[in-house]
């Protein structure tokens, strides 16, 4: 798959769909869901759809924003909607991260998100423009979400 999603593509995607703001914005990054080897339970109708797929995961101040990327063609998938989390669904957030990448894994009940975002994407500067503040607010987002248990 093409890497070469412009953030022009992506502010298209976020304003078409009412979550354009400052925040989804300027915390716009690369990030697939992990190959496990279990099977892979995931929030709703997109269990089986996610699994090896590429999203451009965006924050707000409540919830995770995941915006489809077709697999195909690598550019913004219109005919699939967002995938919203409110922080209040969320049971725990766990980051970590190794030299090559960071791991996040959203959990929600028996429902696990765990996902990869890369710390270099080729030909995206915006994903490096954006790194920094998006891995910031994900650990807002877990902070909040273990003072809430």
């Amino acid at each position: 798959m093409g890497l070469m999603l412009s953030e022009k593509e992506i502010i298209a995607y976020l304003d078409a769909n009412s979550l354009l703001n400052p925040m989804t914005e300027s915390t716009a990054v690369w990030a697939q869901i992990m190959p496990s080897t279990g099977s892979l339970l995931v929030f709703g109708a997109y269990a089986q759809l996610l699994k090896g797929s590429y999203f451009v995961l965006c924050m707000e101040q409540d919830k995770v924003i995941l915006l489809p990327v077709h697999k195909v063609t690598g550019k913004m998938d219109y005919k699939k909607e967002p995938l919203i989390i409110p922080f209040e669904e969320l049971d725990s957030v766990e980051v970590g991260k190794n030299m090559l990448l960071h791991k996040v894994t959203f959990t929600a009940g028996e429902q696990i998100l765990p996902l990869k975002i890369n710390k270099l994407a080729t030909g995206t500067k915006w994903h490096k423009n954006h790194l920094e503040k998006a891995l910031a607010e994900v650990e807002k987002c877990r902070a909040s979400v273990a003072q809430k248990n």
